[in-house]
């Protein structure tokens, strides 16, 4: 079974818990735009620059030649995106309300030592309203719900 696929996720979008639960329980292929922006730069956190115009762009046009994965993002250009649809991906978007990305954000500070993201939210929020009115999202998964529930939905969407 070939599959491909992209999932756009705000921050506290539940992409963490995801690929954990993947990695734990299938054999399917993970990448995730953060760990390769790492890999790609020495494991050294790049600054917002060169992670954005060089870095995600060089690792995302690697990711969309591989024939088998799910790649889980933030944030790609929207003309990376349409290469990788062009390539047989779909692409998909985790839907979850401002609200709770709020308090998934508060939690996240006061029990693992995160950053603020919340200024973020809107933005990534409506680039995604906008990638959908555009036609570059194939579909979107409630994302407040169980992880197992996210993660069924994700697998049968790859079937």
């Amino acid at each position: 079974m070939s599959y491909k696929l992209i999932i756009l996720a705000p921050s506290c979008g539940g992409k963490s818990s995801l690929m954990r639960y993947f990695r734990e329980k299938t054999d399917l292929h993970i990448a995730e735009t953060d760990e390769e922006v790492m890999k790609a730069n020495g494991n050294v956190w790049p600054d917002d620059e060169l992670k954005n115009k060089i870095l995600v762009p060089k690792t995302t046009r690697e990711i969309i030649t591989r024939e088998n994965v799910i790649y889980f993002a933030s944030y790609i250009p929207s003309d990376l995106l349409i290469e990788a649809k062009t390539g047989g991906f779909k692409v998909a978007v985790l839907e979850v309300p401002i609200e709770v990305l709020r308090k998934r954000n508060i939690k996240r500070m006061e029990v693992e030592g995160y950053g603020d993201v919340s200024p973020w939210f809107e933005a990534q929020l409506n680039d995604f309203r906008n990638l959908a009115k555009d036609g570059i999202v194939d579909f979107s998964i409630d994302a407040n719900q169980e992880v197992e529930k996210v993660a069924q939905e994700i697998q049968t969407s790859i079937k």
